[in-house]
């Protein structure tokens, strides 16, 4: 199958994560704010009801954070996809894509564990976690699809147009505590939330540990688009050389 290499070129030099040299300023704060953010769950003041295993919540609530960060970029640069029909946007989609099924991911392992310790189960069918499932399988299905087709143009279509359908489940997840209240799963935010009853240095804890988070979460995508540039690089050349032949 011919591939079109023009859409690959669009990648090159139009892409403003490579006007900017942000990776040493990142690393070297992921270097401070990682170590300090341990260091405060660590001393931080021990949950009367679910005493040491509420430390979990401080990795567990960031990572579902920048789950939904994560979906609202590839939702984002869908949008932009259609509007542009742009290879830049195409890698932002898919780093952004990796990065939410990523990030879901820990948030359904740390969660299973609190859960363990919290409800004596590993897994129970809560509307917070029913839907977090269908919308990992979602995304999961996207991921399929982008790989059913090896032309780029075609894969940026079908990734865009999953991007903006697949995004009703983000919405469904985040509200399912409030719209199915018989569940185990709690409100975090709001004025009965939960994230309400933190004392003080927890808040102070919690604050620390999303900043680090979505530190490391700006790192990963930065890291992820400019591979997929490169990978752009050596397929232009690649099929330059066979031309030649």
């Amino acid at each position: 199958m011919a591939i079109n290499t023009e859409f690959l070129k669009q990648s090159a030099s139009s892409n403003p994560i490579k006007k900017l040299n942000w990776t040493q300023i990142l690393v070297w704060s992921l270097l401070f704010l990682f170590p300090l953010s341990l260091y405060l769950v660590w001393i931080s003041p021990t949950d009367a009801e679910l005493l040491y295993s509420q430390r979990i919540f401080y990795f567990h609530f960031p990572a579902n954070i920048m789950c939904f960060v994560s979906f609202t970029v590839y939702f984002t640069a869908a949008i932009g996809y259609w509007r542009k029909r742009g290879r830049n946007w195409d890698i932002v989609m898919m780093a952004s894509l990796e990065l939410g099924l990523f990030f879901a991911l820990i948030g359904i392992l740390t969660g299973s564990i609190w859960a363990r310790y919290a409800w004596n189960t590993w897994w129970t069918w809560d509307p917070r976690l029913t839907t977090v499932t269908i919308m990992m399988a979602v995304y999961l299905a996207g991921v399929m699809l982008r790989n059913a087709t090896d032309e780029p143009s075609r894969k940026a279509a079908l990734t865009a147009a999953f991007g903006i359908i697949g995004f009703v489940n983000v919405p469904l997840v985040y509200f399912s505590t409030r719209w199915f209240t018989r569940g185990l799963h709690p409100v975090i935010f709001g004025s009965n939330g939960n994230a309400s009853n933190l004392q003080g240095f927890m808040n102070v804890t919690l604050a620390v540990s999303t900043i680090t988070v979505g530190l490391l979460f700006t790192y990963l995508i930065i890291q992820r688009v400019k591979l997929e540039e490169m990978r752009d690089d050596v397929a232009v050349l690649q099929f330059a050389h066979q031309d030649d032949e």
